[in-house]
């Protein structure tokens, strides 16, 4: 790549990450605040009715989107007339799948035995008309890496659902107060996209590449909807077998602290990594210095945070959701080593993207909804949730390796690579682990009176530790790092 389109391209990362780190930072710090104040005014059932709607209303919003954003993003030259193709495709297509899942909802309720359900699925799944709406102004503003006006759209749909849901909590809506908020947040991004986006709908469609565009983004749709399949399987699987909408809840918020951590910076690295790859599809030495780059820090974050929340799960549980919730903490610690391995997991399919490798990503994802729902049955059958983790975590695993074959290979990689450049982050993992359960052991033990002195000297002592440890031997985390922090404080500053 020359020197030039280089440094333009680091510029406008820089001036993302700024844009995505601040923004999502705050969002992500209101949103958990306003969870767990909700979490506490409503009961575990609520969220399991809304677990399993949302199954149904997000793998349906996927068939809306047909893929076509990612389409978007790839094909580098599309006209106005194939993107307005696009638009009305995604318009026409949600809401022929609105009316198929207001047709189904009795069945899907009678189903898993749920008959809430069949209320809250057709009011929920007006999401899929608003969401389809943003589908190509989102993915222009994405390929041109104007992600700051993605993340400013999210901030304030998020902004403008937040107090709407908190109000209807507070006055006794029930499950209803998480329905109202799914609506009100999409539609103030959706109209928040448009104002920021230079694209209006014309009603010019047809195109000479519009086939070209549709194979890729039907392809891309396979893959997408059998992942969103795998990552929900393990939910649905703990609602039909155990057939309790109260051990749907606690599963679903055991996973969603798990995932929180890792998922929240590993969505901002993957959010840059699609069109980042998108752009350097050619320069395959570029594409493996970008990938090692985002392996390295994403994983020097996820490792310790999901670590350090496996050890102080049953203290975070008590004092943020309270004892309700109790039942959750030994699932949430079970989720962890799922959470860690998904942080790093979701930085691998950009780059079998950028290199049009979508077809051996469906097959994969083929495989991946075989086996891994199956090890989750089994786990289910055996010892219900908590089963379905200890089986189906490894399974994955195990299936994920060909993914990080073929990645290896598309980069000319080595595997000696991608230790080299997790070994400090493990050392330094397991040393904080060390350190936090020395301390839980002679100094907090027996302490039932300390529970926030607890905590907070766990968190401190297991930071202070690990970042010692890695400032000792991971010099390049370290380095790339402080780089990354300076993105942040001054990427605004970045100029093309």
């Amino acid at each position: 790549m020359p020197t030039t389109d280089a440094a333009s391209l680091k510029a406008r990362v820089a001036r993302s990450m700024f844009w995505l780190v601040w923004s999502r930072g705050a969002l992500q710090v209101l949103t958990f605040a306003a969870t767990l104040v909700i979490a506490r005014l409503l009961v575990p059932a609520d969220y399991g009715i809304m677990a399993l709607a949302g199954f149904w209303t997000g793998t349906v919003s996927m068939l809306a989107e047909m893929g076509l954003g990612a389409a978007i993003i790839q094909f580098r030259d599309l006209t106005r007339r194939e993107i307005d193709t696009c638009f009305w495709m995604t318009i026409a297509l949600a809401i022929i799948l609105y009316a198929a899942v207001c047709l189904a909802a009795p069945l899907i309720g009678h189903w898993f035995d749920v008959p809430r359900l069949a209320d809250v699925l057709p009011v929920l799944a007006l999401v899929l008309p608003l969401t389809a709406c943003r589908v190509v102004p989102d993915s222009l503003l994405r390929k041109r890496l104007a992600l700051n006006r993605v993340s400013q759209a999210e901030v304030i749909g998020s902004v403008a659902a937040l107090p709407v849901m908190l109000g209807c909590a507070l006055v006794g809506l029930g499950v209803w107060a998480l329905v109202i908020g799914a609506l009100v947040g999409p539609t103030a991004r959706t109209i928040s996209t448009f104002a920021f986006s230079p694209w209006y709908p014309g009603f010019r469609v047809g195109g000479e590449r519009i086939k070209d565009v549709i194979r890729f983004s039907l392809t891309t749709l396979g893959v997408r909807v059998l992942w969103a399949l795998r990552e929900w399987g393990n939910t649905l699987v703990v609602g039909k077998i155990t057939g309790q909408v109260t051990i749907v809840g606690l599963y679903s918020m055991a996973e969603e602290l798990a995932l929180l951590p890792g998922s929240k910076i590993s969505s901002v690295v993957n959010m840059l990594s699609a069109p980042v790859m998108a752009e350097l599809q050619t320069n395959i030495s570029a594409m493996r210095a970008a990938f090692l780059r985002a392996f390295r820090l994403t994983a020097a974050i996820a490792l310790p945070t999901t670590a350090g929340l496996a050890l102080i799960a049953d203290e975070l549980v008590a004092a943020l959701l309270g004892a309700k919730w109790a039942a959750t903490v030994p699932i949430l610690r079970l989720l962890c080593v799922y959470a860690a391995v998904r942080a790093i997991d979701v930085l691998l399919p950009p780059v079998l993207f950028a290199r049009r490798r979508e077809r051996f990503l469906f097959w994969y994802c083929i495989a991946l909804l075989t086996l891994v729902p199956t090890a989750a049955v089994l786990g289910a059958l055996w010892d219900g949730a908590a089963g379905t983790v200890i089986l189906s975590t490894p399974m994955y695993c195990a299936v994920m390796t060909i993914m990080v074959k073929e990645v290896v290979a598309e980069l000319n990689g080595r595997y000696s690579e991608l230790w080299s450049a997790m070994w400090p982050i493990v050392v330094a993992t397991a040393a904080m682990s060390a350190v936090v359960l020395l301390l839980r052991q002679v100094a907090l033990a027996g302490r039932s009176d300390s529970l926030w002195i607890g905590l907070t000297l766990s968190s401190v002592s297991g930071t202070l530790t690990y970042v010692a440890v890695l400032f000792a031997i991971g010099s390049p985390v370290i380095s790339e790092g402080a780089e990354v922090v300076g993105w942040i404080l001054h990427g605004h500053r970045a100029r093309v």
